[in-house]
């Protein structure tokens, strides 16, 4: 599988190619705020983007079906966004707010008080189950750590924000709450393949594991039609990387043989077959899956050159066969499309 510093040295190209090809020719590609969504189902948080807001941390639990962000802003106020299935029984905010806080506050006997669960309205006039409570910092009663959970629940889907600051003065409890309303999830967002592909994407950099449940759920999402073909392939070749470079074979190379399958004509698809070939030791596969691909280069995506398996993490474990070596070296270099 092609290295993490290939890789990253193509990702700015992948975007690119894959938002001209995912979205309408009117809809311009400017920056927008990262939106949140899950692979289970509807749901989207929109994150702050003010310049007022620094990131943290972004992460994904139950392969997928649970992403985290985590913002601040100024010195002293964190938010954390949260998408995750309503298992509660309760097809409401109030469900989405037992099923989270009543963990924390079992987990955490003695060193939370003053807990209050109530209602809030957000800026656009969504009401939220909130919790408010305080938490002992240094389990002596010196110091505390204020904070503000809100929830908003349907039937599937939670979305919940945790607001904290360890400012506990009511000026900070105002500020807290001015964050609060400007929490507006949209419980009946349905993802766009543009929206999964994004978060992979960003979820790629930080850790390619993360990503595969979010590009398996663009290819889903995606149109089936020849408008698509670019899409798809960019797509499809980022989630076979991603699956390959967290050591999940199998899966990458079930990928990769139905893509094959699918687009026959797509050089990448062969080889990212042979990669998987050479992770397993497969010398007679590694090799005839590249010449597939190198036969195939004139069909590489515009403005892309095939990569270079002279260099690739993948190939060079297999550097020791010396005939294996041998034709490598006499594949095309930086061959045109």
């Amino acid at each position: 599988m092609r290295s993490v510093r290939i890789a990253s040295r193509l990702i700015l190209f992948l975007i690119q190619v894959a938002i001209s090809g995912l979205l309408p020719a009117q809809q311009g590609t400017s920056k927008k705020p990262l939106t949140l969504v899950t692979s289970f189902g509807p749901g989207a948080i929109r994150l702050p983007a003010g310049p007022e807001w620094k990131p943290d941390t972004l992460t994904v639990y139950d392969k997928g079906r649970r992403p985290l962000a985590q913002m601040h802003k100024a010195d002293t106020i964190t938010a954390s966004y949260i998408l995750f299935e309503n298992l509660s029984g309760k097809p409401t905010a109030a469900g989405c707010r037992q099923d989270a806080i009543d963990p924390i506050v079992s987990g955490s006997a003695g060193l939370i008080s003053k807990r209050v669960d109530d209602e809030e309205k957000n800026n656009r006039g969504d009401t939220l189950a909130t919790t408010t409570y305080l938490f002992d910092i240094t389990g002596s009663g010196g110091h505390h750590q204020r904070n503000l959970f809100g929830f908003a629940g349907d039937a599937q889907t939670c979305a919940e924000i945790h607001i904290s600051s360890v400012d506990e003065s009511s000026e900070e409890a105002e500020r807290l709450k001015a964050v609060l309303r400007d929490f507006q999830p949209d419980l009946t967002y349905q993802p766009t393949a543009i929206d999964y592909f994004t978060l992979g994407q960003t979820l790629f950099k930080i850790s390619p594991a993360l990503a595969g449940p979010y590009y398996k759920a663009s290819l889903v999402a995606m149109p089936n039609d020849p408008s698509y073909l670019t899409a798809r392939r960019v797509t499809t070749d980022q989630l076979v990387m991603s699956l390959g470079m967290s050591g999940d074979l199998k899966d990458s190379r079930g990928v990769a043989e139905k893509a094959i399958a699918a687009d026959p004509d797509y050089p990448l698809n062969y080889y990212n077959l042979a990669c998987a070939d050479a992770e397993e030791g497969h010398v007679a596969d590694a090799k005839l899956h590249l010449q597939k691909a190198f036969d195939r280069r004139a069909n590489v995506i515009k403005g892309k050159r095939m990569p270079d398996p002279t260099k690739d993490d993948s190939i060079l474990k297999l550097k020791k066969d010396k005939e294996f070596w041998t034709f490598v070296l006499s594949l095309p270099k930086n061959s045109p499309e």
